[in-house]
């Protein structure tokens, strides 16, 4: 494929956030964009590498689809992006057995990924994956991804803001005229750019290559700025290691000094306040990627003592930080044991905690600390209604306040983290002091009834008593992509809010009888990184009705 360049249309005076990649962590992405108050006349610029080696890689696709349709949204080809497209969509010989080993490989490796998403979303199991059917089910992702297809296909490679170009692997130039119609993969993939001496008249702001690469004296994840050659790279690790974060370049002015521009990032671990001073200690060891090989020696509790082959050194590493390669080696994923500068009040983003202290980072460079310290709990607050800023927001969320506001009903909203624990689930259902729901969306065994259960949190769920109930059997949990279908909702998101966009009435509503015992309920708003409450009366008389979905009471004992 050929390179493209495309214009960023920035006014003076109007602020852009840039970032890249995202590697499939919305949350992360949307936590940012939260912090930096994202709102108002903001460009945001999106350097590659949207998808694979985190959770939620077409969550991430599509909520980025979200904000381009009503916001300034400009978005890059990544490398990673380009060759999931390529797994995709190849038709040249050997390219099924090719999309076979690769989902085969990713599975294994990461858990996780674009092609993985798209699978599960239509209920195909890698079980079920042979070299047979794999043409047949690559042209069903095709017809049925084909908007996501079709928005990451027209990714340009090159983004120019006059002043700054933004690219995700890096260019040898910055007269973007020579390089117009050249090898796009170049560009995307230009490993180690940093390090080749490039100088610019234009700045060049990368991502691709994580900056703790680039660093050997300490392990810091911080952008990097050189501003002699007018290069920056932002590239936080986020997806790609252990302790890796989001970063995000926050632009003045599109002509501003590179003195001007500041950074901020999200990564998602729990913060510490610490509580004493900790003077700095250099490590003794860094284990970086190109040089992670060790042996393991013995492990105490969740703690490993490792021998690097290379320097002959031991280290205790915890073993989050330790993963093996297909050919049964050991590796550790970038770590020191450094002690951090620390001072009383400082915020520690924490990875891991032992007995002697927790291992985190301070302004993106990672260490030990080893005092005392305290949880800084998140800045959640219930506030009345519909919240302030709506930028980052996708549509289906803000479809849920101009319904509830249409109707007249009185609410409070919460905004969090995606809840994907029991503790922050807890946190979170404090605030909203009221019913917690366990909403579940079931299908029979022909896919032809789907059923939305709103039951109490504290119960288990029992699939017979619940078919006895309602007259169908063999219930099971749906597939994600019914639920965009009916509800316009993602897994960890199901919400009775969703029905409002069931205009067809495909999906039946059950609330357990215990649910209209109280006064209150709480929900999402058909995205899970906020929540309502509601009153259970408002959802009866007055929601209900107006998307008219009739519900059945069942009452279910969970024992």
């Amino acid at each position: 494929m050929k390179t493209t360049i495309q214009k960023i249309d920035a006014k003076p005076g109007q602020r852009i956030i840039a970032m890249s990649d995202i590697h499939g962590h919305v949350d992360n992405m949307v936590q940012l964009l939260r912090k930096l108050h994202y709102d108002r006349d903001d460009i945001l610029v999106i350097a590659g590498d949207l998808v694979d080696k985190g959770p939620d890689s077409l969550q991430t696709v599509r909520y980025i689809m979200d904000l381009s349709s009503k916001n300034q949204v400009y978005v890059s080809m990544g490398n990673v992006d380009e060759y999931r497209l390529h797994i995709l969509c190849d038709t040249a010989r050997g390219s099924d057995g090719r999309f076979c080993d690769f989902v085969i490989w990713q599975q294994k490796r990461w858990g996780c990924g674009l092609l993985l998403d798209m699978l599960a979303g239509l209920g195909i199991s890698l079980a079920h994956l042979t070299l047979e059917n794999a043409g047949a089910i690559r042209t069903r992702l095709q017809e049925h991804y084909a908007p996501e297809i079709r928005f990451l296909q027209q990714l340009p490679t090159i983004l120019d803001m006059d002043s700054y170009i933004f690219v995700h692997g890096g260019i040898p130039t910055d007269d973007l005229e020579s390089l117009a119609g050249t090898e796009r993969h170049d560009w995307l993939k230009n490993d180690r750019f940093y390090e080749k001496g490039y100088r610019f008249s234009k700045c060049v702001v990368t991502g691709h290559w994580p900056v703790c690469l680039y660093i050997h004296e300490k392990e810091d994840l911080k952008p990097i700025f050189n501003y002699d050659r007018k290069i920056i790279c932002m590239d936080g690790g986020c997806g790609i290691q252990e302790a890796g974060q989001l970063n995000a370049l926050i632009f003045p002015d599109k002509d501003a000094d590179m003195r001007e521009i500041c950074w901020d990032f999200a990564d998602g671990f729990p913060s510490m306040t610490a509580l004493e001073r900790q003077e700095k200690k250099p490590f003794s060891l860094y284990i970086q990627y190109f040089d992670s090989r060790i042996d393991r020696l013995c492990e105490q509790e969740d703690i490993v003592l490792c021998h690097h082959q290379s320097s002959g050194k031991k280290l205790w590493v915890p073993s989050c930080f330790l993963y093996r390669e297909d050919d049964g080696s050991w590796h550790v994923d970038n770590y020191n044991d450094a002690a951090l500068e620390v001072f009383p009040g400082d915020r520690i983003s924490t990875i891991y905690r032992n007995a002697s202290g927790c291992y985190g980072k301070i302004d993106g460079i990672l260490g030990w600390y080893h005092g005392r310290y305290e949880e800084a709990p998140a800045a959640m607050a219930l506030l009345p209604g519909r919240p302030q800023e709506e930028k980052a927001r996708r549509p289906r969320e803000t479809a849920v306040y101009d319904l509830l506001d249409r109707l007249g009903i009185s609410y409070s909203c919460v905004d969090h983290r995606e809840a994907k624990t029991l503790q922050a689930c807890q946190k979170v259902d404090a605030i909203l002091d009221a019913v917690i729901c366990k909403n579940l969306f079931l299908r029979n065994q022909q896919a032809t009834r789907f059923y939305l259960l709103m039951m109490p949190g504290s119960k288990k769920f029992k699939t017979k008593e619940l078919s006895g109930q309602i007259g169908s059997a063999r219930l099971s949990f749906a597939e994600s992509e019914y639920m965009e279908q009916f509800l316009q909702i993602s897994p960890g998101s199901v919400s009775v809010m969703g029905l409002m966009n069931d205009a067809q009435n495909q999906v039946q509503l059950l609330i357990d009888r215990d649910i209209l015992d109280g006064e209150y309920f709480g929900c999402h708003p058909c995205v899970n990184t906020s929540s309502i409450r509601l009153r259970v009366h408002d959802l009866l008389e007055s929601i209900l009705p107006a998307i008219h979905h009739e519900p059945l009471v069942v009452e279910l004992r969970g024992e």
